[in-house]
């Protein structure tokens, strides 16, 4: 029997069949084919077979691309100045991740083809190691937990024991497309195209890690990653009018807080961090400086599998100060308590996301509104904004966005009415002659 994940199993007609993925367009569901044996030990050859296929064409039109496919990964940046700061990494005789490890000699014919030189070698989870300790104090919390995760759960199992050396082309898009196909974790399911492009972006924020410090003559091209951008769902005028109503009639700390939110846009981890003492209401704004996140425990003492903590907002932009709209801004304040206290308990203890994502949940039950994501009323507030002619570049900084492009390709959804309005707009061609 196949294993869980493998997307191998056994046909009623006495056959074994392995699907992979076959394809993923711009536009469109992900398309599988299927391999079929006799055995199962045979349809798993096939499918690696096909696999290291795959593979190889990719790297072909990867090195053919001359670099573009490398280059359009933003933000992947190396700094060769960067010290390694392994202070706090454990030295260990094997080669486990977080761990340094003694150079070893490579024996003579096992050199790498695609990678001529000699020397030590470097395993791929040291490098890993002082790549991950150079970030640790120049991100957030949040992202070095991300970044451990992926590096856990992903990157090692595939590359972790490997010579950095021998990290190329063709391992590269292997093991890209192995993710592709049954890469999640839970359930051994495919993984989606954003959470390719991040494994991706990481791997290759290591491999220039390792170039930057000589580890490696040059950082190996993969194939590229196409993200699908799906529409984001928002509230109807009509389910926004629901929510406001039903949050008035309750008139709690928690129902006030989906409101200023739907009118304020700001995010599900600000809200849960917002106090009384962010208010200005001699000049109506909130101050956004924080924010409440639960993220993977690092630490390694600790059995919790994960924390919360209070700690900056998602960018250095997404720390702004936010108007409130005259129109309630009266609400709020006569509704507003003791400094220390958060808005959105009433108390001075913080509510945690996934506890307001519930609460929401059942509001939205009780509002007799379509369930969406807490993150909808952002999208919502967006879109209503841009519907009432608020300039971009205003909106853009009221949401914390560092750049207008984001703003646009994101949060903005004009609803069919406002597409009509705007056709409408339109002169027949005679009209605009004898205009």
């Amino acid at each position: 029997m196949g294993r869980r994940g493998e997307n191998i199993h056994k046909r009623e007609d006495g056959r074994w069949e392995a699907r992979v993925v076959a394809g993923r367009p711009v536009c469109g569901k992900t398309t599988y084919k299927s391999l079929y044996a006799r055995s199962y030990k045979a349809a798993k050859a096939k499918k690696k077979d096909y696999l290291a296929g795959r593979a190889a064409a990719a790297g072909i039109a990867a090195n053919t691309a001359a670099g573009t496919a490398a280059n359009t990964v933003a933000g992947i940046i190396a700094n060769p100045a960067v010290q390694d700061d392994l202070s706090a990494v454990s030295k260990d005789a094997g080669c486990g991740f977080l761990s340094s490890v003694e150079p070893l000699s490579i024996p003579a014919g096992t050199s790498d083809a695609a990678q001529p030189q000699s020397g030590p070698v470097t395993c791929f989870n040291e490098v890993a190691a002082r790549w991950l300790a150079s970030k640790k104090l120049a991100i957030k919390e949040s992202s070095y937990a991300f970044y451990s995760i992926v590096i856990d759960k992903h990157l090692l199992p595939k590359f972790g024991k490997l010579d950095i050396k021998k990290v190329n082309t063709e391992r590269i898009n292997t093991f890209l497309l192995e993710e592709m196909d049954h890469g999640r974790i839970r359930d051994g399911g495919p993984l989606s195209d954003k959470t390719i492009s991040e494994l991706k972006s990481i791997l290759n924020r290591i491999l220039r890690y390792a170039n930057a410090h000589h580890l490696i003559t040059e950082v190996p091209e993969s194939m590229p990653i196409t993200v699908k951008k799906k529409p984001k769902p928002v509230f109807t005028e009509q389910e926004m009018i629901s929510i406001e109503n039903r949050a008035r009639e309750e008139d709690t700390a928690f129902a006030m807080s989906v409101l200023l939110c739907g009118y304020t846009g700001i995010r599900e981890g600000e809200i849960c961090a917002l106090q009384w003492s962010d208010f200005d209401w001699e000049n109506r704004t909130i101050s956004i400086r924080k924010t409440v996140s639960r993220i993977s425990n690092t630490e390694s003492r600790s059995a919790a599998r994960t924390r919360v903590v209070v700690g900056l907002p998602k960018t250095e932009c997404s720390i702004r100060t936010v108007p409130v709209p005259e129109s309630v801004v009266n609400y709020f304040k006569e509704h507003s308590g003791p400094s220390m206290n958060y808005v959105i308990t009433g108390t001075p203890k913080y509510m945690e996301p996934r506890v307001c994502r519930d609460r929401f949940t059942r509001f939205l039950r009780r509002a007799g509104v379509k369930h969406h994501t807490f993150h909808t009323l952002r999208h919502s507030f967006a879109t209503n904004c841009i519907e009432q002619g608020m300039n971009v570049k205003v909106l853009s900084e009221i949401l914390g966005h560092s750049d207008v492009s984001i703003t646009l390709a994101r949060y903005v959804h004009p609803s069919m009415e406002s597409k009509k309005a705007q056709m409408n707009k339109l002169k027949t061609f005679a009209n605009r002659e004898n205009g």
